[in-house]
């Protein structure tokens, strides 16, 4: 787990590149405290700053293949690279280290561009071909890795953060207005190529580019494909699923330095702790909670699990005293302005957990978003399911038989308009609403000598109308809010404490094959997670199965004393709220 940056030079690399280089490593330090390297030939400069996992003595990056006609940069982790290696010797393949990253080097010799097929794992990386003087870049398929990128006089310019770039490349930027308010409204890009600096953008998830004195070329290598294709009975899918789950749990933990698991009270979580278990090694599992009596504490259920599990329990206690001093803290190592108030416990979490003495957590991310976790947003699907119905029968001439039987059976729906859930410009993140709503009456914000007024930002969004409507409303959740805000979050408040955050159930091996289930198997509109429920009988106790569903939110007061306390630079608003106030706090902090 590291730090990247790369220089294309359409001329060649000067001293003055390779300097801004290491001025990028030093500006992600924090990702990568054990070592850090530059190297440049005449047209590429590579940069990295590793935390070291895997590979502890001989894993130094840059990584060169056997005739060093190739240079990799990394970061992440390849999860498969045992297997890899062994199938790699035998084609005769010779490696220098121990590094799982290693591998890529040599795939690419074989297949190119395709050994990204090859890969299971999270990554970021850009590989130098010195022969053909090519830059291949390319990031992992669900996006849990980052890799930005921006066209700069001479050429482009890659890292894992994009304040590297805006410090060292761009001297004055221009703000993506629109990019900025939506995450302000929603707490997460929707647009999930461009950024809040307009010069600065994404490779996307499952995305790769190559670069040349030609310009640059991006490709789709991976995109999640929903076409029901499994034609097994329910019984064999809930056996693959299982398979998948212990395959990946037992793949991602795989390190040489201590791993711990992050356990709530919750199902996702103690799967990935049961299957850790399973393996036969010791399991560490660490639980947090907020000091004093909060609905959100799920201690002591995940203690009584651990207990009945063999698990070896560490209990974490969050204060509210302490929030206002990590919302600052933990500010500083974010660069764009994605919003969740669970953050501020995530950041004190991770803290806490290196401490510990660890160096890798695995957790249950991904589980909710894949197999229909969420009543609320089901909810949304079936009354977005309804309003559809009903406006597809007007007008009603010729359809008068279907009009009456949708109102018998819909009419309490239609009567109140609400379907149950009214399909609006609120329905996408409701609870922010009204609070944007609020701030942006009067909003603007001021930065670099010009004036942007918020109000005048379309920010709206919408589902998919040609998918059907719950897998819709997932795959919003899925690309947006997982990819765009979740996985960001995990990847920026666990490496800000060098810390390296995995996730088990959103492998894609795993993905590929829910995605392939009938929405019949796998979607109960009564049932959140009916599937995943039912495969795990047996494994999860009926209590955590059953249970009424948590969040690791923390109570509302703390973030309450957080906002009257802050207040606005960049920013003007007669009203002040979570969102805008971390927004203003990102753009001090990429504007200092």
């Amino acid at each position: 787990m590291c730090g990247i940056s790369a220089i294309f030079s359409f001329t060649s690399i000067t001293n003055s590149d390779k300097r801004k280089l290491t001025l990028m490593n030093q500006e992600m330090h924090y990702r990568g405290p054990d070592e850090s390297d530059v190297w440049a030939d005449e047209v590429c400069g590579l940069a990295h700053t590793r935390l070291s996992i895997i590979g502890l003595d001989n894993g130094h990056q840059p990584l060169f293949n056997e005739d060093k006609s190739l240079v990799l940069i990394c970061n992440g982790e390849i999860y498969n690279y045992v297997e890899l290696r062994e199938e790699l010797k035998e084609a005769g393949h010779q490696f220098t280290t121990d590094s799982d990253c290693e591998v890529i080097l040599h795939l690419y010799e074989d297949l190119g561009v395709e050994c990204l097929l090859k890969l299971r794992g999270m990554f970021a990386f850009c590989l130098w071909n010195i022969r053909t003087r090519q830059l291949f870049v390319a990031r992992d398929r669900v996006g849990e890795k980052t890799l930005y990128y921006a066209q700069i006089q001479t050429g482009f310019v890659f890292s894992t953060e994009l304040k590297a770039i805006h410090k060292h490349f761009l001297g004055k930027s221009q703000l993506n207005i629109k990019s900025l308010a939506q995450c302000i409204r929603y707490n997460y890009p929707i647009d999930l190529k461009n950024t809040h600096i307009e010069q600065i953008k994404r490779i996307q998830a499952g995305e790769y580019a190559l670069v040349d004195v030609n310009g640059m070329e991006l490709h789709h290598y991976w995109k999640r494909d929903m076409t029901p294709r499994f034609t097994g009975t329910r019984e064999e899918a809930k056996a693959e699923i299982l398979r998948l789950m212990r395959e990946s749990v037992r793949l991602c933990l795989r390190s040489d330095v201590p791993v711990a698991i992050l356990l709530s009270g919750g199902i996702d979580s103690s799967a990935v702790a049961a299957f850790a278990k399973e393996t036969g090694r010791e399991v560490h599992v660490i639980t947090a909670g907020y000091k004093g009596e909060h609905v959100s504490d799920e201690r002591s259920i995940a203690r009584q699990f651990a207990v009945e599990k063999g698990l070896i329990w560490h209990e974490v206690e969050l204060d509210a005293a302490d929030f206002k001093d990590v919302f600052y803290e933990y500010t500083q190592f974010i660069d764009e302005p994605i919003s969740d108030i669970a953050s501020i416990a995530q950041w004190a979490l991770y803290k806490k957990a290196k401490e510990l003495g660890f160096t890798v957590l695995l957790g249950g991310l991904g589980g909710d978003e894949l197999f229909y976790g969420y009543p609320s947003w089901n909810q949304v699907a079936e009354s977005l399911k309804i309003s559809r119905k009903h406006k597809s029968l007007f007008p009603w001439k010729g359809k008068k038989l279907d009009f009456i039987v949708f109102i018998l059976k819909n009419w309490k729906y239609v009567l109140y308009a609400g379907y149950p859930n009214k399909i609006d410009e609120q329905t996408i993140v409701p609870w922010t609403y009204e609070d944007y709503c609020r701030f942006v009456e009067n909003a603007y914000l001021c930065y670099n000598h010009q004036i942007y007024l918020l109000n005048d930002v379309d920010v709206s969004a919408r589902f998919d109308t040609t998918k059907p409507e719950i897998e819709a409303v997932y795959q919003h959740n899925f690309e947006n809010f997982m990819g765009g805000m979740c996985l960001y979050l995990a990847d920026r408040l666990g490496m800000g404490n060098a810390i390296e955050i995995r996730s088990p159930l959103i492998d894609y091996k795993l993905i590929e094959f829910v995605s392939s289930l009938s929405i019949e198997m796998k979607y109960d509109s009564k049932m959140a997670k009916s599937l995943l429920k039912e495969t795990l009988e047996g494994i999860i106790p009926s209590n955590i199965l059953y249970g009424k569903k948590q969040g690791f939110t923390p109570p509302i007061s703390y973030i309450n004393e957080i906002v009257a306390k802050s207040s606005y630079k960049y920013i003007t608003s007669d009203f002040k709220f979570f969102n805008s106030i971390l927004t203003d706090r990102v753009i001090c902090n990429i504007y200092r």
